[in-house]
């Protein structure tokens, strides 16, 4: 059964109802739900395996299966923490939590104990220097112990303390991922040195110096190679707690920096939100949910918050709403590796039955005050009260995003550049709030999309990755790699594909969508899907879909409840079609719908094409007027563009907005 929100205060939270104490019930929710597997002190957290899919699977070795242990353990702890320091005499099913976790702790870091989870240092003998989960789930144990410090950590015994310390300065020391994961170790590090314990100072000092270089501005960190929601549950995150703990007070330099990068971070990390505060459905890891708005509370540790505590409660406290009042979220009592229900397209390697506890990261809040202004200050809108109904962009050049909140519809969608994954999670040409992607369908019409089908491989493709071009006189520009195999200086690639493949995308955004105006550069024959968003066949009900044509250009629209689109296909298309989607691609329902435009070039070396197509949404049931479907006045192609590359364009929107695109030295700006 789902959370239910018991006695709403609506006089300090006029829009969820949540204050402090609905948090601390939420996460003593989740928690309980863990507790139905465990019957008392002694007891592992073992939450029934949910997919085949997951780890650890039968041949895998002995540390592994450690590692989901420990995983149950620490992450559920996160949840947890929070409960023990509020509620020190809190109890699920019988038990009393701070009794059961201090015990577990001390069972899985007691060499001699059948729960213990292994020192890395032995796994690294006999396995070989990698990563191990361990190191994760370390850092975890940590935030959870600091958090409820008084209850358990501070009880130990100094050999209990010694104990733990031995398996963190094990952990912390050893190796890790060049990524967040380095955060790990240096949260673990720093445990240690707070209480007393030593460690080797030039170690904690290499992972500060390499998670500070991977910043690319705007707030944004690379997470190598990737931009994604590991930006607000992983640096700005970590960051916060590292200078909360030690840097504000011992090293007030790099406090300085890592503030300074979170203000930049989270002036426009609401803007990442629907109005209703719904999150995307964006990048991997995505089970972890609501663990994105860890960075809303983090926020509220760093000296001088710049963002409106009432707007920072209002986005997490829905946002967390948004899922745990589901009933489809939880399997065995716990949230389910999927988004809403399981879905296995979202299940990673590292991926285990407990995994998608990282959600307690947003749990840090509870770490404020009682009276810090994220809890004291009245919910609003932020930003969205003042749009009304307009539509507003704002461009972070450092990750090479555009993100687009649309007043008219309450939604919010972002472009993303420097995407160089091939995964349906991160480069479609667009995520919005309001839709959930699709895992890749080898029949090509993926949504958000383009897909490419050339007569040689098996089926359609969706690209490689997006390259980030610039943002100029209010045009996106993109550009997808189509190729397959190879690379790109690879001569047999070059012999069999004859040359490069590359859509180059221009972006205009207008109420309730974009316009695009796409290059094609793929020199053989093929066959070309552009897809719009899915919609999910809820209850089994297919959409509605209407056809016409709009200032004599073919038109398509598909409906759901609570959910419209429309594509125009202006130029370069030879029409609009509808395919229905089944064999569980959709996180939302076994079927969908995605209409798409189509096109076919059965010549080789037949030229560059240029193609225009409008594509819109709304959520609000109503109907596009004539000017909003078709926002084009007038186009004219280029054959050259003033930088000298061919298929350039000039438009004129009916809003008044005239556009020149021009694909400039897309080869030398790409990144």
């Amino acid at each position: 059964m789902a959370y239910r929100l018991k006695d709403p205060d609506f006089g300090k939270s006029p829009l969820t109802g949540m204050v402090r104490e609905h948090w601390l019930d939420a996460a003593e929710y989740l928690v309980d739900g863990v507790f139905r597997h465990i019957q008392g002190l002694d007891d592992p957290i073992a939450i029934p395996k949910q997919s085949e899919v997951t780890y650890p699977l039968p041949d895998d070795p002995p540390h592994r299966y450690m590692a989901a242990e420990f995983e149950g353990l620490a992450r559920t702890f996160m949840a947890a923490a929070p409960v023990i320091a509020d509620r020190p005499d809190a109890a699920c099913n019988g038990i009393n939590l701070r009794d059961y976790y201090a015990r577990q702790i001390l069972l899985a870091t007691d060499p001699q104990s059948p729960r213990f989870v292994g020192y890395i240092s032995e796994f690294t003998k006999e396995y070989g220097k990698m990563q191990y989960q361990q190191t994760v789930e370390g850092g975890a144990l940590v935030v959870g112990l600091m958090q409820c410090r008084e209850q358990i950590w501070d009880r130990y015994s100094d050999d209990e303390k010694q104990q733990v310390a031995a398996l963190l300065s094990d952990y912390g020391h050893s190796q890790t991922i060049g990524h967040n994961w380095r955060f790990f170790n240096v949260l673990m590090l720093t445990f240690l040195k707070l209480n007393g314990f030593g460690i080797d100072e030039a170690v904690l000092k290499d992972h500060l110096q390499h998670l500070m270089a991977l910043y690319s501005g705007d707030g944004w960190y690379n997470d190598d190679p990737c931009y994604d929601f590991y930006n607000p549950w992983g640096h700005h995150f970590y960051g916060p707690l590292w200078c909360r703990w030690y840097g504000l007070e011992h090293e007030p330099e790099l406090a300085a920096i890592i503030q300074q990068r979170n203000r930049e971070f989270i002036a426009n990390w609401p803007r990442f939100y629907s109005r209703d505060g719904k999150q995307l459905m964006w990048g991997r890891s995505i089970i972890y949910r609501f663990g994105c708005s860890a960075a809303l509370g983090a926020h509220f540790l760093m000296d001088d918050p710049v963002l409106d505590p009432g707007f920072a409660r209002r986005i997490a406290s829905a946002n967390m709403l948004q899922f745990i009042t589901r009933d489809d979220i939880y399997v065995n009592g716990v949230p389910c590796l999927g988004y809403y229900g399981p879905f296995d397209p979202l299940i990673q390697f590292y991926s285990c039955a407990a995994s998608p506890f990282w959600i307690a990261k947003i749990f840090v809040a509870l770490s404020l005050p009682k009276d810090s202004p994220f809890w004291t200050a009245e919910e609003n809108e932020g930003f969205w009260a003042e749009l009304g109904e307009c539509t507003e962009s704002v461009e972070l050049e450092g990750p090479g995003i555009l993100v687009v909140n649309r007043g008219e519809t309450g939604t919010t969608e972002i472009l993303t550049g420097k995407v160089p994954q091939h995964a349906p999670y991160y480069n479609q040409l667009s995520f919005n709030c309001d839709y959930c992607y699709e895992d890749e369908n080898p029949q090509g019409s993926n949504p958000a999309n383009y897909s490419i089908s050339d007569g040689i491989s098996e089926g359609f493709r969706i690209p490689l990755a997006i390259g980030f071009n610039r943002f100029e006189g209010g045009v996106l520009y993109r550009t997808l790699n189509m190729k397959q195999g190879g690379g790109a200086n690879s001569m047999f690639s070059y012999v069999v594909n004859k040359g490069p493949e590359r859509i180059d995308l221009a972006d205009i955004i207008v109420p309730f969508g974009v316009v695009r105006v796409d290059r094609v550069r793929i020199p053989r024959s093929n066959t070309l899907h552009l897809g719009h968003y899915a919609l999910p066949h809820l209850a089994g009900k297919l959409p509605i879909l209407e056809t016409d044509r709009v200032d004599d250009h073919p038109t398509l629209t598909a409906s759901i409840d609570g959910r419209k689109v429309a594509m125009v296909a202006v130029h370069g298309w030879d029409g609009l079609e509808v395919a229905v989607h089944g064999a569980g691609l959709n996180p939302e329902a076994d079927e969908s719908t995605v209409i798409h435009a189509v096109r076919s070039e059965e010549k080789e070396y037949a030229g560059m094409e240029t193609m225009v197509t409008v594509l819109l949404h709304r959520q609000d049931g109503g109907e596009w007027m004539e000017d909003e479907l078709m926002p084009i006045r007038s186009f004219g192609l280029l054959p050259w563009a003033p930088s000298g590359q061919p298929c350039g364009a000039r438009l004129e929107l009916k809003d008044g907005r005239r556009f020149e695109i021009d694909f400039g030295n897309v080869e030398g700006n790409l990144r």
